[in-house]
């Protein structure tokens, strides 16, 4: 494909010739191949720039930019505003467009993407429906699955993605869309059909800093040029913050009872699930417990019912839904229900813990997590004192130290702990192995953070693990 076709109604400096071939585009130096357009990024430690001359070694034909390079004379130099913006745009383009050929539906908010996600995708499979999803738990294009290392994967990846679902003739993609997928402009170049937002919580202040920041981050997808009907949590008060500058068509959704134009009453437990009423009429039954469970489902049903699926319809996917991997996941180790789930906020370690709280009734509730290193640190004595304040008893773990100590990233936590009713044991095998033991028949153990995580991620290196696998091997020495 030639470039100037690339660049067709983008705002560009061109030095050089315009008309060269591009056979690939790269945004890693190392990747290049002959006839590639290599994207020079501007990070928070290292500039592209920096890797423009190894890029042009391996094959490149042109660089983009974001200040002129000198003595770059041999190739062509593309100079942009936003170098990030111009590599979506581009790998829209050279991809022939592909998400205009789907119907995009757009999940953000720090709790909840990955099960709402979920929810509508099981809605719209039930209804004979080709469906795509992108998220958290990897892609998957009609149930076959593909490992990405991000929720929202990056741009050129993206893009071969909605390329293979067109192929693969998916009609609709599920994608949940991170703050950084937003900030980074990874979105750029295509629109979704619906975005709903669930909620915001603390969660990666070590890169926004605020919550201000994250805030408007999640905000930009809330316009006219990404989205054309949004979906937003009344019961949050940023979605209602949302609610007060959003420029698009919109619905609300509430489980509190509040004036929401679709909400949950009625709230019933039943069995391992519960039974609600939408609007006062319409029963619904999902089979996993919580409240925030029936938020994530009104949040499904109000997108759902946007694309024109009927309630019947809508209510049949939902109870035919299987259980998300890491989320809400139960095994029974004895008579001892241990719950797995990717909880790894405030928010979503409360949330847990609060609906764990309710199936263990008179029984114990035993809580085993830890926090992730190098990311947030102001969380951890918070999610410290949520456990101890709602759990009968805590073992404050480890979970991806990444570069920091284990022990250190435990001391955060245990600062926010005012009680005696916790101890540290890093090892996390052990912890869940001595969690378990803890308990007695009907006790639940909450093994929350990691979810469906295959790896310890330590010191630069992700070794093999998965709590599943653990709790499994303790299921069967346990009789």
């Amino acid at each position: 494909m030639k470039l100037f076709s690339l660049l067709k109604n983008m705002n560009v400096r061109v030095l050089g010739n315009v008309a060269v071939e591009i056979k690939g585009l790269y945004h890693k130096d190392t990747e290049v191949k002959e006839g590639g357009i290599f994207f020079s990024l501007r990070g928070t430690r290292v500039d592209g720039n920096s890797y423009v001359l190894s890029a042009i070694k391996n094959g490149a034909v042109a660089v983009v930019t974001e200040q002129e390079i000198q003595n770059l004379s041999h190739v062509t130099q593309v100079v942009v505003k936003n170098a990030r913006e111009a590599m979506s745009q581009i790998a829209c383009k050279f991809f022939g467009n592909p998400a205009s050929k789907l119907s995009l539906i757009g999940i953000t908010g720090t709790n909840g993407k990955t099960t709402t996600a979920g929810m509508i995708s099981s809605i719209l499979t039930s209804a004979g429906k080709k469906v795509g999803v992108i998220g958290t738990n990897g892609v998957f294009v009609r149930g076959e699955r593909f490992e990405s290392g991000m929720t929202t994967p990056d741009p050129i990846e993206l893009q071969k993605y909605f390329q293979l679902m067109v192929r693969a003739k998916v009609e609709y993609v599920v994608m949940e869309v991170s703050a950084h997928a937003i900030e980074l402009s990874k979105i750029a170049g295509f629109v979704f059909d619906v975005v709903a937002f669930t909620n915001l919580t603390e969660d990666h202040l070590d890169y926004f800093k605020t919550m201000e920041k994250y805030f408007l981050a999640k905000a930009k997808l809330f316009q006219r040029k990404h989205a054309n009907f949004a979906v937003i949590n009344a019961d949050d008060a940023y979605g209602l913050r949302l609610l007060s500058s959003i420029n698009l068509p919109y619905v609300t959704y509430s489980n509190s009872g509040i004036n929401a134009m679709f909400y949950a009453n009625q709230i019933k437990p039943k069995g391992a699930g519960q039974t609600f009423k939408l609007n006062g009429k319409f029963d619904f039954e999902l089979g996993f417990a919580g409240k925030f469970n029936v938020s994530n489902a009104l949040a499904a049903i109000a997108v759902a019912e946007h694309l024109g699926f009927n309630e019947t319809e809508i209510a049949l996917g939902l109870k035919s839904m299987k259980p998300v991997d890491g989320r809400f996941n139960s095994v029974l180790v004895g008579e001892v229900m241990v719950v797995i789930d990717y909880a790894h906020t405030p928010d979503g370690l409360k949330n847990i813990l609060c609906a764990c709280r309710e199936i263990a009734g008179d029984g114990k509730l035993i809580s085993v997590f830890g926090c992730g290193g190098n990311r947030d640190s102001a969380k951890r004595p918070i999610m410290g004192e949520i456990s101890a304040d709602i759990a009968d008893y805590t073992f404050v773990t480890s979970d991806n130290p990444r570069f920091e100590k284990r022990e250190d990233i435990a001391k955060d936590i245990v600062k926010g702990i005012k009680t005696k009713n916790y101890c540290v044991v890093l090892d996390r095998p052990k912890a869940i192995l001595e969690a378990i033991k803890m308990a007695n028949a009907k006790d639940v153990v909450v093994v929350a953070g990691k979810g469906s995580e295959t790896y310890i991620d330590e010191n630069g290196e992700k070794m093999p693990y998965s709590d599943l696998a653990e709790i499994e091997k303790i299921r069967r020495t346990i009789k």
